[in-house]
């Protein structure tokens, strides 16, 4: 087995928190892949990890090429957008099998993780001519990922996140315009909250432990990952703890008439004051640790504009935060995958034939800024 550009993948890993050995494990696990049934027209083969955190997907060694040639505007992309929702791509590589030719094949994380409690499947791609699902005979064993004559009339409700989710769609449609890019879809996973989930993301230990995650300064090509249990012990912080912890800069915000424990579990008080002064700490503690030498001068003095220009929020409590939005009633899974596809001179006569073959109706080989224009256009009907 071959890999490619190993070491860029490695930061790449490291900038999503994934240490190399946790990777290893869940790839060399002892349980078997699980195969994934995909109705794609592509005949690609899928796969799971038994613990379904990451998909390996079979590539064309000219899709492999594109990938390798564009990776570093991929990454370039990633750092300049934190929370973009494009699919991770986390290794390539190739194996040749006795008897066989060379296959190429790509390992991604997966974007419905953790699966559990996912009730509906959805793959988007704004237009309507082929974008049924077929029912299944058996379908308590299936699976289904429905497309967009399935979607209907349904809307996803994201309240204050809805303006996020369209712009970061914006962002990231017009970067893959950029490189000529078609026929990519939005998935996008429903799963019911239970109160649980709703009181996790509410508790002031985890509002802090998110917004911390949410503006890390770190820079993606250089960043030391974290362990997770500074997540887990900053979940019983107490109001009280941080005015302890900081009395001189919390202390002039505090009302009379309201207690501390009212005013600083608030919304406003979250990101008009907490929010802010996490993001100073944050690079602080990051400018010790990686010296100056290290220290990406673009993230060094992160303000609420800077804030605002790499398009962050607030990240859910949630083991895939950078694919997960969570809505009143669901928690959503969104991003957009399948990113090969070029329009070139082939794809261009396949729109002329389709022109004639559909006319008056919406498909999916069209030039790349009216597909990112109607991929917009579908998110923006579609949530509130």
């Amino acid at each position: 087995m071959r890999t490619y550009a190993a070491p860029v993948f490695s930061r790449f890993r490291q900038y999503l928190g994934m240490a190399d050995t946790d990777f290893q494990m869940s790839l060399t696990c002892e349980s078997a892949y699980l195969q994934f049934i995909s109705n794609s027209k592509s005949q690609a083969d899928f796969f799971l990890t038994f613990d379904k955190r990451f998909f390996l997907k079979t590539q064309r060694k000219r899709e492999i090429r594109f990938l390798l040639t564009n990776l570093s505007k991929y990454l370039d992309h990633m750092e300049r957008y934190p929370h973009s929702i494009l699919v991770k791509f986390l290794g390539v590589y190739s194996i040749i099998a006795p008897q066989e030719k060379k296959r190429y094949f790509i390992i991604m994380q997966s974007v419905f993780y953790p699966h559990e409690r996912i009730t509906e499947r959805y793959d988007i791609k704004g237009c309507q001519v082929g974008r049924w699902t077929e029912p299944t005979v058996d379908s308590s064993e299936v699976i289904m990922v429905f497309k967009d004559n399935d979607f209907g009339n349904k809307v996803i409700s994201l309240n204050e996140d809805q303006t996020w989710l369209l712009q970061q769609v914006k962002l990231d449609t017009q970067f893959l315009k950029a490189l000529h890019v078609i026929d990519y879809s939005l998935l996008v996973g429903l799963q019911p909250l239970h109160d649980d989930d709703r009181f996790l993301n509410d508790t002031l230990g985890n509002i802090l432990a998110r917004t911390r995650l949410s503006v890390s300064c770190e820079y993606p090509r250089r960043r030391i990952a974290r362990a997770t249990s500074n997540s887990s012990s900053s979940s019983s912080t107490s109001s009280d703890q941080i005015l302890r912890l900081f009395p001189d800069y919390l202390f002039p915000y505090l009302k009379p008439d309201r207690p501390p424990e009212q005013l600083i579990r608030s919304e406003g008080f979250m990101h008009n004051v907490v929010t802010p002064f996490l993001m100073q700490s944050s690079c602080e503690d990051m400018s010790c640790v990686m010296g100056s030498a290290l220290y990406s001068p673009s993230l060094s003095d992160l303000s609420g504009e800077s804030f605002a220009a790499q398009h962050r929020r607030i990240l859910p409590a949630s083991k895939n935060p950078l694919h997960t939005i969570d809505g009143p009633d669901y928690r959503y899974y969104v991003g957009i995958i399948d990113l090969f596809t070029v329009y070139t001179f082939r794809k261009k006569v396949e729109h002329l034939w389709k022109s004639i073959r559909y006319r008056g109706q919406q498909f999916s080989t069209v030039e790349p800024s009216y597909y990112a224009r109607r991929l917009c256009q579908w998110v923006e009907s579609h949530t509130i």
